[in-house]
């Protein structure tokens, strides 16, 4: 009995973990960081890198972080449940977004960071192919640089007092 009850776990346990996997894909495609779904699902950012992981078990989690990143599974879709986020990014989030996308495109899929750059070389190559103003501070590229360092997209390392970031 105790035989069959683990090996239903473990079929259990790999769906977790595609769908976690999904998610994740999802989540990476949209430039959503954890803290962003975090902020559309109330969902705390442990659950969130547990359901990433195919760890947690609360099949509601699972539904909310679906619905912020639009991931159509059959359940939601058979239960006609809106694929959209228990609350809307705001708009702080939202500006970030759309600079971890302007990043992503014109930094990490390129050669650009191929000997390793520093937030202000990223910063000042994007203000040189004008995809963003001057007035975008350093700060703001460091929080993404970070949010994509924490998502294995890229790596860090130091030299000297400065962080260098490498594709992962």
């Amino acid at each position: 009995m105790t035989h069959k009850f683990e090996k239903k776990e473990n079929n259990a346990s790999i769906y977790r973990l595609k769908l976690g996997m999904k998610l994740k894909e999802n989540r990476l495609m949209k430039c959503f960081s954890i803290l962003d779904i975090v902020e559309m699902t109330n969902i705390s950012k442990s659950t969130i890198i547990k359901i990433e992981k195919g760890e947690a078990k609360d099949i509601d989690n699972y539904v909310e972080y679906a619905k912020a990143v639009e991931y159509p599974f059959e359940t939601l879709i058979d239960f006609e449940i809106k694929l959209e986020p228990l609350k809307e990014l705001s708009a702080l989030r939202k500006q970030a977004t759309k600079l971890t996308a302007k990043i992503r495109k014109n930094i990490v899929n390129t050669s650009f960071l191929g000997a390793g750059k520093t937030t202000s070389e990223v910063r000042d190559e994007l203000i040189r192919i004008n995809e963003i103003a001057n007035t975008v501070k350093s700060t703001e590229i460091a929080g993404v640089m970070r949010n994509l360092v924490e998502d294995s997209i890229l790596r860090k390392e130091k030299k000297g007092s400065k962080n260098l970031y490498l594709k992962g």
